[in-house]
């Protein structure tokens, strides 16, 4: 199946609304009543029914799909699924449900505000993931005044560590190119705790480096570069000149620490994001690969192909490789 999503929409779009209308006729209520989901069921087992029956009945033959978390979002259940199909294409997708259980269905819309006008065309889709191929050549990279390069990667996995180490080089380098990068961290808010890929002394490093990159940015590359080459954060919080008292109300107020991850949690959700490091230069996912390795050269070199107009900074050549395997935590 080419497009299974196309189908997808069609179809559920069509049962809502035949639903809706039977619904305020006040008839045929086993329509709206008959669930994909089960009411009483909590939002995981809702997610892993939806994908069940989108497993059975919606994609093709040699399709999979799989749970990545549910979250709840303007009252429905946002559930965000790994899509793979026959020919090895890779996006990460989005199905909402209703809480009561009675209807899913495969996209956002955002209604415009009550004192807002225009035909219903002007109804614009929520943010979704970024589909667009990644790009592999300089000139096939979309081009901005201002570019942004995200660095997505986890604090103990090597291949994250590296990335991390060539940024600081970048960083300590060329300062007027480290304020178009950012790294991000990978993982999710479950019960109240960030959880990652390689367990809770991960997770909790990677709250640390986040809140120190939100509320003492001056000293993120600091503590970074010395959490690299050092198996102690508090030594490196110590030698780094770190607040404590501000990183421990950061690291325990849900407000601050919680808030700030999850924003890179949604970012890296939305663009689907597998694995540490990931790039994503102006909204689209590229590879260090593509333009020389894992060096701290290759990355200048692909974060300033991001630019409209290239600044003084990019025709400077940076050396250092990273040693040992380069490959990708996920």
């Amino acid at each position: 199946m080419d497009n299974p999503w196309k189908v997808l929409s069609i179809i559920v779009i069509a049962l809502f609304c035949i639903s809706f209308v039977i619904n305020l006729a006040g008839g045929f209520s086993a329509v709206t009543e008959s669930a994909f989901f089960s009411k009483s069921a909590g939002p995981e087992v809702q997610a892993e029914a939806a994908i069940g029956f989108i497993r059975a009945n919606l994609i093709g033959e040699g399709d999979s799909i799989s749970l990545i978390n549910v979250s709840e979002e303007s009252g429905v259940y946002r559930i965000a699924t790994a899509y793979t199909s026959s020919a090895g294409e890779n996006r990460t997708l989005y199905v909402f449900a209703t809480k009561n259980g009675k209807l899913f269905f495969p996209a956002g819309y955002q209604i415009p505000s009550a004192g807002s006008t225009g035909a219903p065309s002007s109804v614009s889709p929520a943010p979704a993931v970024t589909t667009a191929s990644a790009a592999t050549t300089c000139s096939g990279v979309v081009k901005q005044e201002d570019p942004i390069l995200e660095a997505f990667v986890v604090s103990y996995c090597p291949y994250g560590r590296q990335m991390q180490a060539l940024i600081a080089n970048i960083s300590g380098n060329l300062p007027l190119l480290s304020a178009h990068i950012k790294v991000r961290y990978i993982g999710e808010i479950s019960n109240g705790t960030v959880q990652s890929m390689h367990g809770p002394t991960e997770a909790a490093e990677n709250l640390r480096q986040i809140c120190i990159r939100e509320e003492q940015p001056d000293l993120y590359w600091k503590y970074v570069s010395c959490f690299l080459n050092s198996p102690s954060s508090d030594v490196c919080v110590k030698s780094s000149g770190v607040n404590t008292a501000k990183l421990a109300g950061c690291t325990s107020d849900a407000t601050r620490g919680l808030r700030y991850a999850q924003a890179d949690f949604n970012l890296s959700d939305s663009y689907g994001v597998r694995g540490s490091p990931t790039l994503i230069l102006n909204g689209v996912t590229v590879s260090e690969f593509d333009f020389g390795g894992r060096t701290p050269e290759a990355v200048k070199s692909l974060l300033c192909c991001g630019f409209t107009t290239q600044p003084g900074a990019c025709a400077t050549t940076l050396s250092g490789t990273q040693g040992g395997i380069q490959g990708t935590c996920g």
